[in-house]
Formats: structure tokens, C-alpha cells, sequence
């Protein structure tokens, strides 16, 4: 349901937003992200004025940005389905949530500044001051029963940085039936900058996955309770309990068939730190700022990228220009590591982009000459690349992959 804010201001409206701020140049593509690999998901180094930038950016221009906001269920359901993992990794933006991936970040050398919540980032859009111009345009997904039109009323009863256009609640379909031209065509017509999601993890990010090149708005991201959150029926948790790494008691506190979930996401998280946060706690982020090269070869029907060096997240230029202009060519990828020696995080956050991005095109990546280190982060991140066949293989790639294998 489309509506108009009776409160909005009655200025003339610009399609200019406030300004970002000050903060660093917002990317021109994914190999510009400040990426990273952390358990095997895409995160971004960013706290919440970045993110609030990103947004502000994508509405000012109609650069597409879908953002997710990986916790411990994003977490156990991308290592459990092949199908959700590469939809969380085709969002433009991820931001981690939850004090598990938070710790696992500080252990493992992954710069994130702080957590970033949904909930906290939709509060900070919402209570930050009305801005020259117009207020950023909000449509509600999802939610239960009267809690999407509660919300809306909530945001146009305020003057702040948020003006709800429309909602709009599908009931229980499944993701089909949710992305009918009826439903695209009635989100579409409220003109909305920004899709706020609400129809349970799972099903929101397929349905945006499935729907983000039909949908006009900018920015959509699922914050399933941020629904509740706005319309007031359901609490917040405090901020000492949200500091003390609580929220999920709160949650079941509020809603307490949320322990169900809560549980199972435990058990797996559990088997993550066993099979995947024990094996790289000795392996770090390079520091070091050596050389490294990324030497990129476009053969007929794939493209080589050979790589040498220590490739860290002090040098990945040459990294980051050779997986743009493979990813460019929508060929399969053979990443040649016979010269390489360690790699971090950083570089792993680059190879996910290029993954995604030879995704859409249906192609993939294949791996050669990877050493014992290249292969454990691998291994534990669940990044699960073909090995090159031997007879695309060099020689000299063939003694280095024997040598590594000895």
C-alpha cells in the first residue's frame, strides 16, 4: 500500500540527499570494497557513518546497493546451503552484526571497527535530523499482521531523516508468489529509495536476490525485525545487554519461540569454530607491504591469472585490477599460485568478489600451484575450487603443485 506522509515538509523537493560526510570516496565497484573473508562470508570493513554514507550515495545516484548484515544464522546457513551462501555474497554490502563474528573478527585480523546492526543503522537513518532537500523514502515488506502499517505511521508521526511511502504485507507465499508483477508493480510505484525486508531471513534474502533487478528502489536489505522494532511491538534490547553480547536473551525474552532458531545456530556455530576458526587462528593478516604481482593472461576460453608474491592487504592493487578485468571477460578463471607465498584475508575478500561476479556469468574458478598455507585458509573458509585439470597445468606448476603435495 503506497501512502503519502500528511507531515512531510511542503519545501519543493530536490533528488539531492545530505551529503556523505567525511569519509573516504564511496567505491565504483565491488574490487574497490574494502572486503574481507571471515569464515568464509564477504564483510566489509565499515562502521555505521560508512554504511550510512553508502546508503545516502546509492539514493542520491540509483546505484543499486543491497546490504546484508551477517550474524550467526547468516552464518550457519551459508555453511549449510550452497544457494544461501551465494546470496548473501551477491549483496553490495556486508555488514557484520552479532558479538560471535565480532570476537571471530578481533581473533582472526579482520578490521572490523564495530558491530553494525540493522536495527542500530535503520535508528541511526531514522533519528538523525531532517535534512535540506528531502528525507530518505521507506517501503515496509513484510512483518506480521499490522506491524508494516503501525511502523509507517510511526516514522510519518516523526521529522526526522526517515518518511515511510507505502507497505505492504504478501502473508505466507512462498518466494514465487511473492515476486509476482502485481506485488513488484505496487512496491514500484511508491517510489521508495529504501526496501526494508521483513519475511524471515531465509525467505528475504532469496526474495531480494531474486527481485533486486525488477525493483527500482536503490537500497533494500532484510531487517526482519526492525519491522517490530519501529511499529513498537516488540522491544529493543538495552544497550548493556546489547554490549554485553546478550541481545539473543533479550530476543527470546521478547519472542520466545526465537529459541528454537537460537539454538540450532548454536550447535552450528559450535562445529564452525571447530572445523573453521581453530585452523586459522595462526594465520594472521600480512602487515608487510612486499611485492606482489597478479600477471593476467586472456587466453580463448578462460582467463589465467598468475599471482606472486605475498598478497596481503597492504599490496592487492594488482590483485584487484587483474580480478576486475577477468571479471569483465565472464570467463572461467585459473588462478596460478606457483608463485605465490602466503596470502590473508584481505586477498580472500578479493577472490569472493571475483566469485560472485563470474557467478552471474556462469563461469568459474580453478585453482593451481597453491601452497600448504593457500590451501588451509581455502579449506577453512569453505572457498571449494576446482583444481585445475593437469593438462592446463605448466610444468613448472605441476613440480610446484607436486612439491606442495609432498
Amino acid at each position: 500500500m503506497s501512502m503519502t506522509d500528511p507531515l512531510a515538509p511542503q519545501e519543493p523537493q530536490r533528488d539531492t540527499l545530505r551529503d556523505a560526510g567525511a569519509v573516504a570516496p564511496l567505491r565504483r565497484d565491488d574490487f574497490d570494497r574494502d572486503v574481507w573473508c571471515l569464515m568464509g562470508l564477504a564483510v566489509d570493513a565499515a562502521d555505521i557513518t560508512r554504511a550510512m554514507a553508502e546508503i545516502d550515495d546509492a539514493a542520491r545516484t540509483g546505484r543499486k546497493l543491497s546490504f546484508v548484515t551477517p550474524n550467526v544464522n547468516f552464518l550457519v546457513r551459508a555453511a549449510a546451503d550452497p544457494a544461501a551462501r551465494r546470496e548473501i555474497l551477491n549483496a553490495d554490502l556486508s555488514l557484520v552484526d552479532g558479538a560471535p563474528l565480532v570476537m571471530m573478527a578481533k581473533l582472526l585480523g579482520v578490521p572490523v571497527p564495530s558491530r553494525v546492526a540493522g536495527s542500530d543503522l535503520f535508528e541511526a537513518l531514522r533519528r538523525r535530523p531532517g535534512f535540506a532537500g528531502r528525507r530518505l523514502k521507506v517501503f515496509f515488506f513484510g512483518g506480521r499482521d499490522g506491524a508494516a502499517e503501525a511502523a509507517a505511521e510511526a516514522l510519518n508521526r516523526e521529522r526526522g531523516g526517515l518518511e515511510a511511502v507505502g507497505w505492504l504485507n504478501p502473508g505466507f507465499g512462498d518466494v514465487d508468489a511473492m515476486s509476482s508483477d502485481a506485488v513488484i508493480d505496487e512496491i514500484n510505484a511508491a517510489e521508495a529509495d529504501f526496501i526494508v525486508v521483513a519475511l524471515g531471513a531465509a525467505k528475504g534474502q532469496a526474495w531480494i536476490d531474486r527481485n533486486q533487478g525488477r525493483l527500482t528502489a536503490p537500497v533494500m536489505s532484510h531487517l526482519g525485525a526492525v519491522v517490530d522494532f519501529t511499529a513498537g511491538g516488540v522491544a529493543r534490547a538495552p544497550q548493556w545487554v546489547a554490549r554485553a553480547g546478550l541481545e539473543w536473551a533479550w530476543r527470546i525474552k521478547e519472542e520466545p519461540s526465537l529459541w528454537k532458531r537460537y539454538y540450532k545456530d548454536g550447535l552450528g556455530l559450535a562445529r564452525l569454530v571447530l572445523t573453521g576458526l581453530a585452523p586459522q587462528l595462526g594465520r594472521r593478516r600480512l602487515d608487510a607491504a612486499g611485492e606482489a604481482g597478479a600477471d593476467l593472461e586472456a587466453a580463448p576460453a578462460e582467463t589465467i591469472i598468475r599471482l606472486s608474491g605475498d598478497l596481503g592487504h597492504r599490496n592487492l592493487a594488482p590483485v584487484r585490477e587483474a580480478f576486475r578485468a577477468a571479471a569483465a571477460r565472464g570467463k572461467s578463471v585459473r588462478l596460478d599460485f606457483s608463485g605465490a607465498g602466503r596470502v590473508d584475508r584481505a586477498f580472500l575478500g578479493q577472490l569472493l568478489m571475483l566469485e560472485k561476479h563470474l557467478g552471474r556469468a556462469g563461469a568459474q574458478i580453478r585453482i593451481s600451484g597453491a601452497n600448504r598455507n593457500v590451501a588451509a585458509l581455502l579449506a577453512a573458509n569453505r572457498m571449494r575450487y576446482a583444481p585445475a585439470q593437469a593438462a592446463d597445468v605448466s610444468g613448472a606448476d605441476a613440480a610446484t603443485a607436486r612439491k606442495a603435495a609432498v
